[in-house]
């Protein structure tokens, strides 16, 4: 096994890792225009779905660290994107709501993603797409320790009902 030769171009991961940095720049250029950072769409996806998550949950969800959240929670803020509210409940914990502005561009940014999706699978069958979901929800679970989502149902992530 350790004279095996590690060939990077045929790394699973290094391939993951380009093709999210691509994704990136993609995503980056569509919602440049609407002034929002492929950071604070991550956000905005999780707020569309369930208002006034603490930034805890929104950390975990959209997968980066707190103090990564709490910036860019901060730029989001000063931007009108949204607004941070004490807990009523639980003064420790702070939770975050959209703004209008935040709001109103869920009809302009998701047609952004789905467009940076559509150009990255547009040589894949729908039979394709589903695979290599299911395949990448495989490896997500295995290295965070969960069960395949396949199992579990999936985390899902639903923005349809945004007025």
């Amino acid at each position: 096994m350790g004279d095996e030769l590690f060939v990077i171009e045929e790394s699973v991961g290094y391939l993951v890792n380009r093709l999210a940095r691509a994704f990136a720049r993609d995503l980056s250029g569509r919602l440049a225009v609407h002034e929002v950072s492929v950071g604070q769409w991550a956000v905005l996806i999780f707020l569309w779905a369930r208002d006034g998550q603490s930034q805890g949950e929104l950390s975990r969800g959209v997968a980066i660290e707190d103090a990564t959240m709490v910036r860019t929670i901060d730029r989001m803020e000063r931007d009108g994107l949204v607004r941070r509210e004490r807990n009523a409940s639980d003064r420790r914990r702070i939770n975050v709501f959209l703004t209008d502005r935040g709001r109103s561009l869920h009809t302009s940014l998701v047609p952004c993603a789905v467009a940076s999706n559509e150009a990255a699978t547009r040589t894949f069958t729908d039979a394709e797409k589903r695979q290599l979901g299911g395949l990448l929800r495989r490896m997500i679970g295995s290295l965070e320790g969960a069960p395949p989502a396949h199992e579990k149902g999936g985390d899902r992530v639903r923005t349809e009902n945004i007025e």
